[in-house]
């Protein structure tokens, strides 16, 4: 399927312009490699101050990161690569952010005006950058004039559905059997590549930085964002290729919001790919990983370390003669820290920290995330407080909202605000027992996301997780009816169709909206001693 791509990539990425044309060798001055050297960032999510590096030392936590004390790293860096004759790109893998009470002053306006005035060469759109609507992303992005690049959102058109009925035929949303898509035209608010020129001496060198966005976005940010398309990126980069072929470039680097297992995809696609920068997965690579020729980097999250990728490149062909990766931890030191950044990250924290250090409860132990077919200790205690509050049969947490764990001592508003960052809010909805058991079945069996939390309710697994099956559901204890209506605590994420858990005849099942944010949940729950009330049981049955 790709081999006239591969054919056109391979000169995009190892040509030897004759003498006299644009790239003229003649200025090289000897034939030294050249260092190109990457310095990359991703999922910094709003982390305008240090973190406290638990992991590493849980009495004596060094401070570790921010986004000053990256800024200063990148910028001295840079510096001092340049003027030891190297080549530098400064890249960014997507979630700006939403996640920190500071990176949500003006909706994320005012955090990502301070990543523009880092060095960037460009940043692919995350997913949570569409968390507060199409319109307001296009607005920042436009206002705050960051190097953005998104390749794979188009708008939507009209599509032909053989198979099913119009109403469910959603090009956007995974493609139904039977229906073809026509294909749109790219948001204009965001380019699909920047390219960048670099030069050593009179070399120059065109690189074009492709952004692409998870296909999933839809699907786990707000709901306006099913009003586009989100292609398939192998297909969309292919695209590019022949966009780009015209133009003279001699190397593509992908900027991507994918996830590694994505990359990886991305790399099998195109072998002749130098590197991938990516994100989303959070995924720490340390010295990052070969997908045949290919490098992919990823740095985990929140502005912990800096990326960093050395490439030795052949002076005539580009082709790639070494690559080397490695993640750089940033200590805070205020020798190597933007001042300016840092007095406007400062200006962001004391905007929130006065609500946010309010003390809120004392919790008696540690609460974690867990994944597959064993709950979380946080996640049982979120949905038994959803479920308390409401009376509900049954409550219902997507694991991709508990955003942190939780250490027992005293709580604070900013706490709450790191393990539920979002603006969701609790909903009861009324489901049928078969509603609950397909959504057992969603959650449990497509790995795409990451599953569900629940109270009132247990999950029969039969095999080992990934591999096994749901079999079946109860609720208090008792086999689930299918014809029985259970009401149902939730959030407006997944009644909204986030992680597309619920089925679809949600939208129009009686629900109520009790606008009650699910971290003032906890905060009021707390303040009534929850802390003290924590199951740690396993609400998956596994059946072996």
């Amino acid at each position: 399927m790709f081999k006239p791509l591969l054919a056109c990539f391979a000169l995009l990425s190892a040509c030897a312009h004759t003498v006299g044309g644009p790239h003229d060798l003649i200025g090289i001055a000897n034939s030294e490699p050249i260092h190109l050297v990457v310095l990359h960032t991703n999922d910094i999510h709003g982390q305008a101050a240090p973190r406290s590096a638990t992991w590493l030392d849980r009495d004596n936590p060094p401070q570790l990161g921010g986004l000053p004390r990256l800024a200063g790293e990148i910028s001295a860096m840079a510096a001092a690569e340049r003027a030891a004759g190297a080549l530098v790109l400064v890249l960014d893998g997507g979630d700006w952010y939403q996640g920190t009470p500071e990176g949500l002053v003006d909706d994320g306006v005012a955090f990502t005006s301070l990543l523009g005035r880092v060095e960037y060469d460009a940043m692919v759109v995350g997913n949570h950058e569409f968390d507060h609507g199409v319109p307001h992303l296009a607005n920042m992005l436009r206002e705050t004039r960051v190097p953005a690049v998104m390749a794979n959102v188009r708008e939507q058109v009209a599509c032909f559905c053989a198979e099913v009925a119009p109403a469910n035929c959603r090009c956007g949303l995974n493609p139904k059997s039977g229906c073809e898509c026509a294909l749109g035209e790219r948001v204009d608010w965001a380019p699909p590549f920047r390219v960048v020129t670099l030069q050593r001496n009179s070399r120059e060198i065109d690189i074009a930085l492709v952004g692409l966005i998870t296909q999933d976005t839809p699907t786990i940010t707000h709901h306006d964002a099913r009003a586009l398309d989100f292609e398939d990126p192998v297909l969309e980069l292919e695209r590019v290729m022949r966009e780009l072929e015209p133009l003279g470039i001699e190397m593509v680097v992908p900027v991507t919001h994918l996830g590694v297992d994505q990359d990886r995809l991305l790399a099998r696609a195109f072998p002749a790919l130098p590197l991938i920068v990516g994100g989303h997965s959070h995924t720490t690579l340390k010295n990052g990983v070969h997908e045949g020729e290919t490098l992919i980097v990823q740095t985990g999250c929140k502005a912990t370390v800096l990326g960093r990728v050395d490439l030795m490149l052949d002076p005539a062909t580009l082709a790639v003669l070494s690559a080397e990766a490695r993640l750089i931890e940033l200590p805070v030191d205020e020798t190597r820290t933007d001042v300016e950044i840092a007095v406007a990250a400062q200006s962001l924290i004391q905007a929130g920290a006065e609500q946010m250090n309010v003390e809120v409860g004392v919790l008696s132990t540690d609460l974690g995330r867990s994944r597959g077919t064993v709950s979380g200790s946080a996640g049982n205690w979120i949905t038994d407080i959803m479920r308390a509050r409401l009376g509900s049969d049954v409550a219902i947490q997507n694991r991709g909202g508990i955003r942190s764990d939780l250490t027992a001592g005293v709580l604070t508003r900013r706490d709450l605000f790191g393990i539920a960052p979002f603006g969701n809010t609790l909903v009861e909805v009324e489901l049928t027992g078969a509603d609950l058991l397909e959504t057992a079945k969603r959650a449990t069996m497509d790995t795409r996301h990451s599953g569900i939390e629940m109270s009132g309710m247990t999950v029969q697994y039969a095999g080992a997780w990934p591999d096994g099956e749901v079999v079946g559901v109860r609720i208090g204890g008792e086999p689930v009816d299918p014809t029985r209506v259970y009401r149902v605590a939730t959030n407006s994420f997944l009644v909204g169709g986030g992680d597309e858990y619920f089925p679809e005849s949600i939208e129009v099942a009686k629900k109520l909206d009790t606008g009650l944010m699910l971290r003032d949940l906890l905060e009021e729950a707390l303040r009534e001693g929850a802390g003290e009330r924590i199951d740690t049981s396993n609400r998956y049955e596994v059946l072996r």
